[in-house]
């Protein structure tokens, strides 16, 4: 099947009929690929395994004929084959054994050795046979891929969450990184299928950008999975439209390919299928959160950060050049804006307080915590003199400072606070005067205002009333407001800077 005509060639305003007349497969298309699995699928249940306890239990498809988003030109056929034999605490040579049985007997199965390729064990795909059929109708090539999985959902509803156990045995299981997560094909089904039709059509597009212009140009490139584009176009459009069904195709693409070049700030989970209730998951989670970016949390498998360890600085560059094509232009030849995508979604946080009743705003991880106090659900309480309190379980109490960020604290998910009222104390502050090389230090009290600290300076320096400003931390402070208000604590240095004229 050839590749379509040029993305790169195709105007912004031209993307849909793009997608409808280049990307979209034809009946014809579905209908071999249908058949292909059928006869893989009719293999799998009947000729396959028929020795000792291997059983096989069902056969699902997946990848993108599974998911709704097939490419015109892209002839694969993916098969989940759960086995009875496989668990979590299986080894690996186990499987590999499997696998090598399965191999011997699909040689058998085709005997005549045109009609397939060489069977062998795809590396970027652990626990999977690749080889390559030809179509009966058109004598094409199609791409195979079977992976052995355990039935860890069992006959569970694909719509509804499964029990927190499942998830907690997955954790307790401590293997490798997706290890089981075709175990979860059924959700990961039923997570991509039921977006809306013109949000497929987009994760069509980035699919066809990432197969020629990126893999194509970069076969040797350990480039992150295909799947892993796909949630950070969904994450995208949730976030970016409010889930809003009729958008713009053209942003949607931009907005995806502003993301790619922006991976260094990602961290990405949902919680469809996995609640953070439970201790277990919700401090598992958390810890992967935590590793290095991007992360993109599988939204069934919270084991698999489907980016880790991948080249992203190369989908980065290609992004970028794809933002300078016609694709990403206007008729006007202005850039198309992208959508506001926050690199990170908001987190709640529940402000426990010493009287009265909890209080839950939300957050943004990378904004300072300082911004929590014009929330107007707080601005009386931090009227007051509090430290924000936060602790993980199992650890000390820490106080969160007030000028860094929750990331600062790698605190990345819903999060619980205690505001617990200042001990009035006199207090050293450091206070770096732009005419004076050495900083000046102040006794103050901890509840005295800016503008008595400043008063203070002005006598001791001879200034004039009004002609600077403190800072802290980058923040200009106001006269009015306590010390407390900016979390100012003992030792900490404030700078004296002169108002710029106007």
């Amino acid at each position: 099947m050839e590749p379509p005509q040029s993305l790169f060639d195709t105007p912004a305003e031209r993307l849909d009929s793009f997608i409808a007349h280049e990307l979209l497969p034809t009946k014809e298309c579905k209908q071999e690929i249908h058949e292909a699995f059928q006869m893989i699928q009719k293999f799998l249940r009947g000729s396959c395994f028929k020795v000792g306890e291997a059983r096989v239990l069902k056969v699902l498809k997946a990848g993108s004929v599974m998911n709704g988003t097939m490419l015109k030109y892209e002839g694969e056929v993916h098969a989940v084959v759960f086995l009875s034999c496989y668990n979590y605490s299986v080894e690996a040579s186990y499987h590999h054994d499997m696998l090598m049985l399965m191999k011997e007997k699909l040689q058998h199965y085709w005997k005549n050795p045109a009609y397939i390729s060489e069977i062998c064990m795809d590396l970027e795909v652990p626990g999977s046979l690749c080889f390559t059929i030809q179509s009966k109708v058109t004598s094409e090539p199609i791409d195979v891929v079977i992976l052995t999985a355990y039935d860890a959902l069992g006959s569970s509803h694909p719509t509804c969450p499964p029990p927190p156990e499942t998830y907690m045995e997955l954790i307790g299981a401590n293997g490798f990184p997706g290890q089981f997560s075709p175990s979860f094909i059924k959700l990961r089904k039923s997570f991509i299928k039921s977006l809306p039709t013109k949000l497929k059509n987009l994760l069509r597009l980035v699919k066809h950008w990432y197969l020629q212009h990126l893999k194509f140009y970069c076969p040797k490139t350990p480039l992150p999975p295909v799947y892993a584009l796909e949630l950070l176009t969904v994450y995208a459009w949730e976030t970016g439209t409010f889930q809003t069904e009729n958008f713009n195709m053209a942003r949607g693409f931009v907005s995806v390919m502003k993301l790619l070049q922006d991976h260094k700030d990602i961290r990405i989970y949902w919680t469809e299928y996995y609640s953070l209730q439970d201790r277990v998951i919700t401090n598992f989670v958390k810890q992967q959160l935590k590793r290095k970016r991007p992360v993109i949390l599988d939204p069934v498998d919270p084991t698999h950060n489907v980016g880790e360890g991948k080249r992203w600085d190369v989908v980065a560059q290609r992004a970028a050049q794809c933002l300078k094509k016609i694709c990403c232009f206007d008729k006007y030849n202005c850039p198309i804006p992208a959508w506001n995508v926050k690199r990170v979604r908001s987190i709640q946080v529940t402000v426990k307080r010493q009287k009265g009743n909890n209080l839950t705003i939300w957050a943004d991880p990378f904004e300072p915590i300082q911004q929590m106090k014009n929330h107007p659900k707080l601005t009386t309480l931090f009227r007051h003199q509090h430290y924000v309190f936060y602790q993980e379980p199992g650890s000390e109490q820490d106080i969160l400072r007030c000028h860094l960020t929750f990331a600062d604290y790698r605190i990345f998910s819903d999060v619980r606070i205690c505001l617990v009222e200042r001990v009035n104390c006199m207090i050293q502050l450091c206070v770096n005067c732009s005419r004076n090389r050495i900083p000046e230090h102040y006794s103050v009290d901890s509840n005295d205002l800016v503008g008595t600290l400043m008063s203070m300076i002005e006598e001791r320096e001879g200034l004039l009333p009004g002609r600077y400003t403190l800072m802290f931390q980058g923040q200009h402070l106001h006269v009015e407001h306590p010390l407390g208000y900016y979390d100012i604590q003992k030792d900490d240095t404030l700078v004296l800077s002169e108002i710029e004229p106007y």
